[in-house]
This record gives C-alpha cells, sequence and structure tokens, in this order.
C-alpha cells in the first residue's frame, strides 16, 4: 500500500500558480495501471481474517482492504469496510483511521455535511499522532473546497508540527506559506518558505519556495526591489531551472506588475511564453495575466479578448475561476465583434462613394496587400521551423493594436483572432468538420479538391481566376445603391448601441459608454433607440455627479420622446412597475369589449373602450382597440366610415400584426366600390383572437426556486450575497447542487433566484433554514430583504407583470 500511495505521489502534477491540494487527487489513468498492486493488497490482507480471525491486526487487515477499494472508485465496498471497522473494532486508532477515511470518502462523493458531522465526532477522542495528523489534513481540505482559509491554516498549523517526515513536513509548510501568502501575511509566509529550504526538500518544491521568498519580500526601496529582481534572474540564467524559465520571468512581471509598469510587465510575460515548451498550464497563466492587463489596467479590451482566448485554449476546465474567465472572454468577445462591424461597415460605406474605376483600383489594392501577407506569412511559418540560432521566438504583444506580434502564428494571440475575424467574414460561423471549404456548401458549384502538392510551380492563370473572383466578391460587397447604403448604415447603428450597452452595463466604463452613445446619436439622430439611449447618458451623468448634464439629456428626451416609458422613468423611477399593473388591467378591460362585441352589444362594447383609453393611455393593446373600434364601425355604420376608420388604422399603426387583416378589408371593399362585388362584406368572424388574461398557477409538484428580493442599485452587494450563498449551498446543501443567478426585474430592483429545487416542499424547506444563524440573510445588517418561493412559469409570468406584491398575495391565498 506504501509503494501503491508512493506511486501516486510520484505521479501527480503540482500547479504552483494556485494553492496545492493538501490531499492530492488521485488520478484515474494512474490508479488503472496500479490496480494488479491494489488487488494484492486485498488478497494478502484477506489471508489473517481468513486463517487467523482473533488476530489483533484484523482490523488494520480491513481498513486495508477498504484504502484499497477507495482507491479503486468502488465507494459502496470501501464504505461498508470501514463502518464494520468503526463499529465492531476494539482498537481506537483503528476506529479513527476508518473515521477519516468515511469522511474522505464523503468529501470525494461532495457530501460535506456527511464531512462534518464525522469531524464534529472526533471532539473528545483522544488520538494518536499519525490519526490526529490525517484528521487534521482531511479538516483542512475540506475548509479549502468551501474557501475557508482561516481554517484552513488553523488545521496546517496543528498538523505540521505531528509531520515527522521531511519531504511531508516541508510540502506542508510550502502550502502554508502560500495560504498566508493569499491571505496578505507575507512576514509569515516568508518564515515558512524559509523553513522549507532548510529541510532539504526535492529540487522542484525547493526552487518554487525561492520563488516564494521573492514573491513575498517586502520592497521598501529600489534597492530591495533590484536584489530580488537579480535574484530572479540569477535563477533564470542557471541550466538547473531552464524548464522552469517560464514561471520565473511569470513572476518578474509580477513584481513588475506590483510596481504598476505594465509595459515592463508585458514584455516579461512576453518572455515567459517565449520560453514555454512543455508546461502549458504555466503559458496560460502567462496568457492570463497578460489579458488581465489589458482588461483591468489598460482597458484595451479587443487585446484582452485575443488572451483571455489563448488562455481558456490551454488552460484545464477543472481549474478554479474557469468559469468566470469563459464569461469575460464571451464579453469581450461580444465586444470586439461589434468594434469589427463598425469597421467593416464604415469602410465599405467609404469606398461606396467612389466611382467605379476608383473602387475597383482600392479593391485590386488591397488583394495585391493579402496576397503578400500570405507569402510573408508562409515564409515566416517555414523559418520558424527550421533550426537554428537565427529563429526568432514566439513573443507577445506588448504594445496597442499595432503593436509587432509574434512571428509563430500559433503562439501569437491577436493574429490568431485576426484570422478568426477574417474566416468569419468570408465563410461565416461554419462547424469544426471535414470539406469545411467546399465551394459547393455555399452555392452549389463545382468543389475544390485538395491534394498532395507535386510541384512548386505556380499556376498563374489559375491565380489570375482566383484573384479575379475575390476581386468579383469584394466588389459585391461595397454598398452602391441607396438600399444597400441603408442597410449598412443600420449594421454600424445597431453596432454603436450594443457597444454602449457593454460599455456601460458590462465592462463597467460609463465614459466610454457616454461617448459611444454620443456618436450614435451624432451619426443617426432619427434612431429607434434614442429613447433609451437619452436615459442611458441620464444615468450614466447622474452615477458621475454631473446634475447638469443630467438635467439636459432628461429635457432632450422629454422633448423629443414624451411619451416614451424611459421618459416617464426620470420622474416616476417606478413607472415600469406602475405600468405593468395598469397595463394588465387595460388587457383586462380590452378582453371585455371584445366579448361584449362578440355578443353584438356594440355600444357596451365602444363605453368600454372608451373607458379604456381614458383610464389607461399608456397600455399596449391600443393597435387592438382601435381594430375593435372599426369592426364595430362595419356592423353599425356605412361602408365608407368602415373604410375611413381601417384607412385611418392602417396610417396609425404600420408596425401592428393587425395590418395584414385590415388591408384585407380594405381590398374587399374597394372591390364592392367598383362593383366587383354585388354585396357589401359582413363582418362576421372574429378578427382578434380572444386573449385570456395571465394568471398564476399553484403547481406543488414541480420544481420551485427562493428567490431574494434586493431592493437599491448596489451591485457589489448583489454580487457579494451571491458569493455568500454559493458558499452557504456548497456546504450545507452540495447535494442539491443549486445554482444562484441575478434576474433585472426593475431598475431599481434585482432578484436573486437559487434554482433548482425539486419541489413545494424542498422550497419551502429551505426557505425556513434561512431564518437560522447559519443563512447569510442572517448575517446582513440594515434591512431585511423580501423572500418568497415560486415556480419557473410563475416568475416568468411575475417578470412580465412586475408586481411583486400580486404574487405574494396569490402565494399567501394558494400555498399557505
Amino acid at each position: 500500500m506504501e509503494a501503491v500511495e508512493a506511486k501516486l505521489a510520484a505521479a501527480h502534477v503540482n500547479d504552483y500558480n494556485r494553492i496545492l491540494d493538501i490531499l492530492p487527487p488521485a488520478d484515474t489513468t494512474i490508479l488503472k495501471t496500479l490496480a494488479p498492486d491494489l488487488d494484492e493488497v486485498i488478497k494478502r490482507a484477506s489471508f489473517p481474517i481468513a486463517r487467523h480471525p482473533k488476530s489483533r491486526w484484523i482490523d488494520d487487515c480491513y481498513v486495508l482492504i477498504g484504502k484499497a477499494r477507495f482507491y479503486q472508485g468502488e465507494d459502496a465496498e470501501a464504505l461498508k469496510t470501514f463502518r464494520f471497522v468503526q463499529t465492531t473494532s476494539p482498537d481506537r486508532h483503528a476506529r479513527h483511521e476508518a473515521l477519516i477515511w468515511m469522511m474522505r470518502l464523503a468529501m470525494r462523493q461532495k457530501d460535506y455535511d456527511q464531512a462534518f458531522s464525522i469531524s464534529e465526532q472526533f471532539r473528545k477522542e483522544r488520538m494518536n499522532e499519525n490519526n490526529g495528523r490525517e484528521l487534521l489534513l482531511t479538516r483542512a481540505q475540506l475548509a479549502s473546497i468551501q474557501n475557508n482559509l482561516p481554517q484552513v491554516i488553523e488545521n496546517m498549523e496543528l498538523a505540521i508540527p505531528l509531520a515527522h517526515k521531511r519531504d511531508q513536513e516541508a510540502r506542508l509548510r510550502f502550502i502554508l506559506g502560500q495560504l498566508y501568502q493569499a491571505t496578505a501575511q507575507d512576514a509569515k509566509a516568508y518564515e515558512q518558505f524559509a523553513k522549507v529550504l532548510k529541510k532539504r526538500p526535492p529540487y522542484e518544491l525547493g526552487f518554487y519556495a525561492n520563488l516564494g521568498l521573492a514573491q513575498v519580500t517586502e520592497l521598501k526601496d529600489n534597492s530591495d526591489q533590484d536584489k530580488v529582481k537579480n535574484f530572479l534572474r540569477k535563477l533564470a540564467d542557471d541550466q538547473k531551472n531552464k524548464e522552469y524559465t517560464d514561471k520565473i520571468y511569470y513572476d518578474l512581471a509580477k513584481l513588475e506588475l506590483r510596481q504598476k509598469q505594465y509595459p515592463d510587465a508585458l514584455k516579461l510575460l512576453q518572455q515567459s511564453t517565449a520560453a514555454s515548451t512543455t508546461n502549458k498550464v504555466q503559458k496560460a497563466y502567462s496568457y492570463l495575466l497578460a489579458g488581465q492587463i489589458y482588461y483591468e489596467n489598460l482597458q484595451q479590451y479587443g487585446l484582452a479578448q485575443a488572451y483571455y482566448d489563448s488562455t481558456l485554449q490551454l488552460l484545464p476546465p477543472t481549474t478554479m475561476g474557469y468559469e468566470e474567465l469563459s464569461d469575460r472572454k464571451t464579453v469581450l468577445t461580444a465586444f470586439t465583434q461589434q468594434l469589427e462591424i463598425i469597421r467593416s461597415n464604415d469602410s465599405l460605406l467609404a469606398l461606396g462613394q467612389l466611382n467605379a474605376t476608383e473602387r475597383a483600383q482600392r479593391v485590386a489594392e488591397q488583394i495585391t496587400r493579402e496576397r503578400d501577407q500570405e507569402a510573408a506569412a508562409s515564409l515566416a511559418a517555414a523559418n520558424a521551423t527550421t533550426p537554428g540560432p537565427t529563429q526568432q521566438t514566439a513573443t507577445l504583444p506588448i504594445g496597442g493594436a499595432g503593436t509587432q506580434g509574434s512571428t509563430w502564428y500559433f503562439d501569437n494571440p491577436v493574429a490568431r483572432g485576426s484570422a478568426r475575424n477574417d474566416f468569419l467574414r468570408t465563410w461565416g460561423d461554419r462547424p469544426l468538420q471535414d470539406n469545411w471549404r467546399r465551394i459547393t456548401a455555399i452555392s452549389g458549384a463545382t468543389p475544390i479538391t485538395a491534394g498532395i502538392t507535386t510541384g512548386i510551380a505556380v499556376d498563374s492563370a489559375a491565380l489570375a481566376a482566383a484573384a479575379a473572383q475575390k476581386q468579383e466578391t469584394y466588389l459585391a460587397a461595397i454598398p452602391v445603391t441607396a438600399e444597400q447604403r441603408q442597410a449598412a448604415d443600420k449594421r454600424v447603428e445597431e453596432a454603436l448601441f450594443t457597444l454602449g450597452n457593454i460599455y456601460q452595463q458590462r465592462l463597467r466604463e460609463p465614459e466610454k459608454a457616454a461617448q459611444t452613445f454620443q456618436k450614435l446619436l451624432e451619426r443617426y439622430p432619427a434612431s429607434n433607440h434614442g429613447a433609451e439611449v437619452y436615459y442611458s447618458l441620464y444615468v450614466i451623468a447622474q452615477g458621475q455627479q454631473q446634475p447638469d448634464k443630467a438635467a439636459g439629456y432628461a429635457k432632450t428626451l422629454k422633448d423629443r420622446f414624451p411619451n416614451s416609458k424611459y421618459s416617464k422613468l426620470i420622474d416616476q423611477p417606478d413607472f415600469l412597475r406602475t405600468y405593468s399593473a395598469e397595463n394588465l388591467a387595460a388587457h383586462a378591460l380590452y378582453d371585455s369589449a371584445y366579448a361584449l362585441y362578440e355578443k353584438e352589444k356594440y355600444p357596451q362594447s365602444l363605453a368600454v373602450l372608451a373607458s379604456l383609453s381614458q383610464k389607461y393611455p399608456q397600455n399596449d393593446v391600443q393597435d387592438q382597440s382601435a381594430f375593435l373600434q372599426a369592426l364595430v364601425a362595419g356592423r353599425t355604420q356605412p361602408a365608407a366610415t368602415f373604410r375611413a376608420a381601417m384607412e385611418q388604422f392602417i396610417i396609425k399603426y404600420p408596425e401592428s400584426a393587425l395590418q395584414a387583416k385590415a388591408r384585407d378589408f380594405m381590398n374587399l371593399y374597394l372591390r364592392y366600390e367598383t362593383g366587383e362585388l354585388a354585396k357589401a362584406p359582413v363582418v362576421n368572424t372574429p378578427v382578434v383572437p380572444k386573449e385570456e388574461a395571465p394568471t398564476y398557477k399553484t403547481e406543488r409538484s414541480l420544481p420551485h426556486s427562493f428567490v431574494i428580493v434586493h431592493t437599491g442599485v448596489d451591485t457589489t452587494a448583489v454580487r457579494q450575497l451571491m458569493k455568500a450563498y454559493d458558499t452557504y449551498n456548497s456546504r450545507f446543501h452540495p447535494k442539491k447542487q443549486l445554482q444562484v443567478e441575478p434576474v433585472p426585474f426593475s431598475d431599481s430592483t434585482t432578484l436573486l433566484v437559487i434554482r433548482t429545487l425539486p419541489d413545494f416542499k424542498a422550497a419551502q424547506q429551505y426557505s425556513k433554514l434561512q431564518a437560522t444563524r447559519n443563512s447569510p440573510l442572517a448575517n446582513l445588517k440594515g434591512s431585511k430583504f423580501a423572500t418568497f418561493v415560486i415556480t419557473e412559469e410563475n416568475l416568468a409570468l411575475l417578470r412580465e407583470l412586475g408586481n411583486i406584491a400580486e404574487y405574494v398575495a396569490f402565494f399567501e391565498k394558494n400555498y399557505q
């Protein structure tokens, strides 16, 4: 068993860019190769059990069998074995060892409640040193999973004095040093890293301990900084550290970042990725740090997107924080796409202003440039694959968008990002599959077949034909007609609007958001997004404490869009909620009017429609009300009156879904007036389907969500509450696999939705637990949060209606 565990420890690859695992997970691939050894452990441990049932070593043999089952992944059998020892063994030390392994088994199954319960059973137990150390390490691992660093440190401090093997103590002290460093206790971290080096640890651990010392050294002045830099560069020059050079440059970059020397930090990251050979994870971290610098410090989001993209291609998906990085990459990808749409369409619009001869000349020049660039790239790639002292190393761009990048294409995220955009423009977002370049996939023409090149001769005729086809394609994309220019302008308008929203809502860059919105209004004064853009500018100005600007935007919004909901929001912050409630009432009145129309009670129907317009002038069924009034006119007034009503409807509501029906009636009456029809058409069938008013439903057996209502504009408080619930759920409800998601409800209200609980009973039980002291809500100071449980269908309806009080009343009436 000791040999098996030694092989598992030797096969484990440590990621020194994050805190090391206290109990490293076993590699399943290695375990498969060790299966014969584990079977031998079970076989040999079974002999004493069968042949010497009264031996005092029987319980130890059972523990060995349980450990072998644990490593083999046979959790049920392992649990039975450990439980048997725990309940029958007269030796308390064997019982303790079995309990510790039961705790580790519960942690592997993510049953943290059970693991915590087992841990509590040791509170009054006296243990030997080996079991005491393993229990403390297991508790530390459990606290690490729950991201409770102070508790991890507490258990590690108690466990290290019980570690008598030199290498084990060195590793545990290194982890403790990392924990101190993560909690800003640099002096204590320095002490632990120094003690690691005194233990003469394995070379790799000693190397990273030296790096740890450099990272936590107090930098009082420039001389201290120079000492640390010289120390790290000396490590880099040592041939024994050649495989760690990328890590050394990475740490030098972090040192420069601490001093806010961003160009120097990026240059060192450039050297780090150039030095990377086999350590893809380290290369991913170097890309990530470069991306963070461009994103957080330099606000160059195009470059940041390229680095995040490269990071996610190399970083294992199991890495902590991978989902957050993926989300940021998605935002930045959308950002760069909008920039590309604006750039490409502006270029095309500029070309469209030229005469035909100039356009053809510009396109021919562009095709020549592209051909030269492709030839240069091919030559560079060929040179990069040729060994020799003159080979250029891979580099990362260290400046702005125009900075020279890597010679080696696949190490240059900017080059790859640009190439991907070119691919998307030419071919579209095609799936990853064979034969993707077949022309038949696009136009049905003869497919291009790829084969082995048998010579180096250039087919000039083929090149000329390809160039001619490319020129024709490029010229066709240039907008020359009014309709084409209008379509290109519309794409730019939409991209500017989306870009402004990304700046404001996702990147938190209000100044750039304001600049983008202002540019949109300058280029497109009659934009369909005008009201929303002015409101966004108003909100930005208020957030930047610029009351004069805010007042100006408010006045313009009210003057230009007096009936817009955004104009109402300025004076009535709760307008959306009120509007939703009034709109619901307007729908109910419309349904009543339509029912009266069906019953041929036309005067009463018109009276209800008049009441609807008077009480709720901002309703969203205005077109349906006008159409119903026209239908009543068709039943009660001459044909000419009905025709006039329909004409007015068509003019007033050009975007209504009822336009087609209105035109059909108009055509019928025109045919009647010209004598084509002998009799005027009678409106005798319902045209507008009756809409049932949406209502909440009581579904106790369906999955429910627990909802917390957060009122206010403090997004930081929402994020903190989300993080608290993530920790709470992973600690106290791990098997439920609950997800926490913020759902916008109104300008001043956010719903924090915790989903999904299997039914109403489980949701109600979860809701009751939020009153206990372990709940994140119990630790919040200030005003209390409103909470309730709800099905997904009712939640969608609640967001549509916008009235929380109405749902709570329904819930209390039908659920309680």
